[in-house]
């Protein structure tokens, strides 16, 4: 499981790292103000999360667990209100339209954000019956 988790660790790195790019205007179209902001912060979480999981870290995994989870869900309201939406890294999207909004379900997160989730409780199996 340690190949694993060095695995998860490196996919973290390299979302990370597209999303910092993107946030600094290296990639893609340049965001704008509270979106920069969201997207520098959550590829951040990201690299310190990616670097405590290749540390073998505990924490690294659980940071993992929050930089997938903030880009989960988006929502996208009709009337023009606030939406959310934080996408750092890659995102490959699936699509619900709804009468008041659309919610889009970022299925590389959905799946990362798993088998972070399966790599913790695995650890953490290991570690009780040791």
């Amino acid at each position: 499981m340690l190949e694993f988790e060095k695995w998860l660790a490196r996919v973290l790195l390299l979302n990370s790292a597209l999303a910092l790019a993107v946030s600094l205007g290296l990639l893609g179209q340049a965001l704008d103000g509270t979106d920069t902001t969201l997207v520098f912060g959550a590829a951040l979480l990201g690299f310190v999360a990616a670097v405590l999981s290749l540390k073998g870290l505990r924490s690294g995994l659980m940071a993992g667990t929050l930089y997938y989870a903030v880009q989960l869900l988006s929502y996208f309201p009709h009337d023009g209100s606030q939406a959310f939406s934080v996408k750092a890294g890659v995102s490959i999207g699936l699509v619900m339209q709804f009468r008041t909004g659309t919610v889009v379900l970022n299925m590389v997160a959905l799946a990362l954000l798993a088998a972070t989730v399966a790599a913790l409780l695995w650890r953490r199996r290991a570690h009780a019956g040791a």
